[in-house]
């Protein structure tokens, strides 16, 4: 065998041989490069999923405010109707009264004081009901941005009273103080009570109530004794371990 063919040999198996190291070479950086594009890949996916849970949540966000927003103002005016109904029924009762006044022979000296003093006895009911009804509304938002539990006391929901806190402090007291989460019968259940009765014309004793659904009325006892009637509306405090 001449020189020329050996050296030829010798550079065929040296071209074959870097020839098998660069495609050895290039399987490991192919496949690198592959698992690089695809792990970009699943990183942009990621953002994107990333991106839509975000908007997801800023809708979530303003579909609760929302929903507590229409929820405040149903509870509103679930109130302002219960109390027109409530209202409307009281002024019945004095209607009757004054029909009953009318049809006493005049007396020129007592007609004009017990018509006085009914008119006051009916803008004194009027106006109980109303802070009756200011006071359940401003627990009701109380307790919608706190965890849906009512305030322990009148300073804690000062801030949601329209007509401002002593109106209400100073007539009412608070006789339910948790969860309305644990309240089965909203409209049957007192809330805020009249500290004290008030004489009515026929000779009965009255109180007016607020209820954790929001309405507001008043309840009145020939003898001033409330304890059985309230008893049938209040939820009574935890008992003591």
């Amino acid at each position: 065998m001449s020189l020329s063919k050996v050296t030829l040999g010798f550079g065929v198996v040296v071209v074959a041989g870097a020839t098998i190291a660069f495609v050895l070479q290039s399987q490991p950086r192919a496949k690198l490069q592959e698992e690089n594009s695809a792990l970009r890949l699943q990183v942009t996916q990621m953002q994107i999923e990333n991106a839509n849970l975000s908007n997801r949540l800023a809708d979530a966000g303003d579909f609760k405010r929302r929903a507590t927003a229409q929820l405040t103002e149903l509870l509103k005016l679930r109130s302002d109707v219960g109390s027109l109904q409530r209202q409307m029924g009281e002024i019945g009762k004095l209607r009757e009264e004054i029909q009953r006044l009318q049809a006493i022979p005049p007396n020129p000296q007592l007609l004009p004081a017990g018509v006085e003093a009914l008119e006051q006895q009916s803008q004194a009911a009027l106006e109980s009901l109303n802070r009756a009804k200011q006071g359940m509304l401003g627990f009701i938002l109380f307790a919608n941005e706190n965890q849906q539990q009512f305030p322990a006391s009148f300073e804690q929901a000062a801030p949601f009273f329209k007509e401002g806190l002593e109106p209400i402090a100073l007539n009412f007291e608070i006789v339910y103080v948790g969860s309305v989460t644990n309240i089965t019968n909203a409209a049957g259940t007192i809330v805020l009570r009249e500290k004290h009765a008030t004489p009515t014309r026929d000779g009965r004793w009255q109180k007016t109530y607020g209820f954790a659904d929001g309405h507001a009325e008043i309840h009145a006892e020939p003898d001033g004794n409330f304890d059985p009637w309230e008893s049938q509306h209040l939820i009574p405090p935890p008992s003591n371990p």
